[in-house]
């Protein structure tokens, strides 16, 4: 079947509404039977997003054990039983600066475990015996289905969600908007300052001016962007969860916002007109050549640059270019540690230390030594090739022929 198509024909969702008694220990679930019946009645398959099996005694309750039993070997409905999630912390340190945040990927350690534990609530269905019931974990043992987390995580999840983080800025905003909006009744329509740098593997620090545009403590405004951030990477989690269950998605309200604000970055992300716009600045800032109507283009050179590692590297950090003003990107181009790099790894430039090695070997040979590893480490650690530099000076302006 046309993935495009299925896609269309199933759905993930939840159909729990969660509440907790203030002296009770554990949560109660209730089934929203007027979403589960619908989604079963509107999709070939409903992959149920469970909370902990909890559904299943209501299901008995609704639908009798006969019903319930007929549901799950019918191939309607899949349970998603996991509880993989991002989680915030310095789990084991020493607890993060103001504005600083740490991103975990928590899940059971023994999935399979995981999911025979919560067969214990399959025990609370009304009036079964003891055959019924071992018949009914068993249906739900075969109904149950468990996608690869770290598989999706690691080739999906993570890599969208830091992207976002770093580069996303639009989609940060929307969230802190909202989360501001929704915990604190602030409305912040003006533009405000946001840059998220990473300080560490998993480490993220935010600088925002937020702090003098509302009348939040400094604590309450880093718990704001924990609940932003961390709604960015349930929803990357909620899209990676769609591919690897080729199903469409039920949002809850909570959800949704953090939702429509991804796609609609998305949507002017995949904007050609953006990429495009970001590269003439370039080329104003920068002052590279302008393409125009009268250029002789040397296609067969501009096929041959386009895989090339530097390009690569140039057209991602493009995508970033609306967080720097034009003094970084500049500086960017220009800085000296990027001309000498570049300089110092022409076939010029390599010529030269080649020949100055080997003259101060002939003279003195473990003077030749000492010079050779020194011109290694200094030149490529301290004067690292640029590749946003080299495409920006040396690839892109090779394409251009003489008039």
């Amino acid at each position: 079947m046309n993935t495009e198509l299925e896609i269309t024909r199933r759905l993930l969702g939840s159909s729990a509404v969660v509440s907790q008694e203030p002296s009770a220990r554990d949560i109660s679930v209730r089934l929203d039977i007027e979403s589960f019946v619908s989604r079963l009645l509107l999709f070939d398959t409903y992959v149920l997003y469970s909370v902990r099996l909890k559904e299943i005694p209501e299901m008995v309750r609704h639908f009798g054990y006969e019903g319930t039993l007929q549901l799950l070997s019918s191939g309607a409905l899949e349970i998603r039983c996991e509880c993989a999630q991002y989680a915030e912390g310095a789990f084991g340190m020493p607890p993060c600066p103001p504005l600083t945040f740490q991103f975990h990927v928590i899940e059971a350690h023994i999935r399979d475990q995981c999911v025979i534990d919560n067969l214990a609530e399959v025990n609370r269905a009304p009036g079964l015996n003891a055959r019924e019931l071992l018949e009914l974990q068993s249906a739900v043992i075969k109904t149950v289905t468990q996608p690869d987390n770290r598989t999706m995580f690691r080739s999906s999840v993570a890599p969208a969600f830091e992207n976002d983080v770093l580069n996303n800025v639009c989609l940060q905003k929307s969230s802190i908007r909202f989360v501001l909006e929704k915990d604190h009744g602030i409305h912040i329509s003006e533009d405000f300052n946001l840059t998220v740098h990473r300080v560490g593997d998993d480490r993220y620090r935010i600088e925002t001016n937020l702090h003098e545009k509302t009348s939040l403590s400094i604590e309450k405004l880093h718990h704001s962007f924990k609940t932003a951030l961390l709604g960015v990477a349930g929803t990357n989690q909620r899209i990676g969860e769609m591919k690897a269950h080729t199903a469409l998605s039920g949002f809850t309200d909570e959800e949704l916002p953090f939702f429509r604000a991804k796609m609609e970055s998305l949507a002017d992300a995949l904007d050609s007109q953006n990429q495009e716009r970001r590269f003439q600045r370039l080329i104003t800032v920068g002052g590279l050549p302008e393409i125009s109507s009268g250029s002789r283009i040397d296609m067969q050179k501009l096929l041959r640059i386009r895989a090339e590692p530097e390009a690569v590297e140039f057209r991602s950090w493009l995508m970033s270019l609306d967080k720097y003003d034009d003094a970084a990107i500049e500086k960017r181009l220009r800085s000296f540690n990027a001309r000498l790099g570049l300089s110092v790894q022409t076939n010029t430039g390599k010529a030269i230390r080649f020949l100055l090695t080997t003259i101060a070997g002939v003279v003195h040979p473990s003077l030749g030594i000492g010079l050779s590893a020194l011109d290694s480490f200094l030149w490529d650690k301290l004067a690292r090739r640029s590749g946003i530099a080299a495409f920006a000076h040396e690839l892109y302006p090779s394409i251009f022929k003489p008039q």
